[in-house]
């Protein structure tokens, strides 16, 4: 399949749970195309995973929608990279969102992309460990660190009602068993429409033992 194939079947399957106007439409053909442009200087996303940009990337991302409820609320991605998923959850449906990185050449990227969206996107060029004063009703990501480390940094930023999205790989019962160590917490998993190996985890009331 060439890309125009490849990037139909993907929003295809976003349209099965998200709508999508054509000024969308074309925001995220237009964040894919500065994309595979600037990856050919920085290396953004694998090698590997250019030809597949649109399902590898695009979908990924955007299948979070399905497990959010309230598009208004206020939202982070933390260790966003190239803008996966928060750039294309913002194009596609959330009101606002922070977007953490703390590399200086993906943050100049990301300055360019929120552009393309119509709706809040603030850039930190941060670690999370010197981000202060910040609070969100929902923390997204994606292949950034173990759940533990997840875990340990929601006690700073996530609102008491508050929960979060993670995309994660075929490790995750192990890290589940390991974060149950040193957290208590609710959680769901729902299959990734991308890989059989990966799922999504939606954890909210996350208390620290003692």
């Amino acid at each position: 399949m060439n890309l125009e194939t490849k990037k139909a079947a993907a929003l295809e399957q976003i349209k099965k749970f998200q709508s999508i106007t054509e000024a969308q439409e074309k925001a995220l053909e237009e964040l894919v195309l500065l994309l595979l442009q600037e990856n050919e200087k920085f290396n953004f996303i694998g090698k590997s995973t250019v030809d597949n940009v649109w399902e590898r990337h695009i979908l990924d991302s955007a299948q979070l929608l399905k497990f959010i409820d309230n598009k208004n609320a206020r939202f982070a991605d933390f260790g966003t990279g190239a803008g996966f998923p928060g750039m294309v959850l913002s194009i596609l449906a959330l009101r606002e969102i922070h977007l953490v990185e703390k590399a200086f050449r993906k943050c100049e990227f990301l300055r360019r992309i929120k552009l393309f969206s119509k709706n809040r996107v603030f850039v930190h060029q941060s670690k999370l460990e010197e981000l202060n004063n910040l609070e969100f009703d929902c923390v997204v990501s994606r292949a950034l660190a173990p759940l533990d480390k997840l875990l340990g940094y929601m006690e700073k930023f996530l609102k008491k009602d508050g929960y979060c999205l993670f995309l994660k790989g075929k490790n995750l019962p192990q890290e589940i068993e390991l974060a149950k160590q040193s957290f208590s917490f609710e959680y769901e998993l729902h299959p990734s429409m991308t890989s059989v190996d990966s799922n999504i985890i939606k954890i909210s009331k996350i208390t620290k033992l003692n």
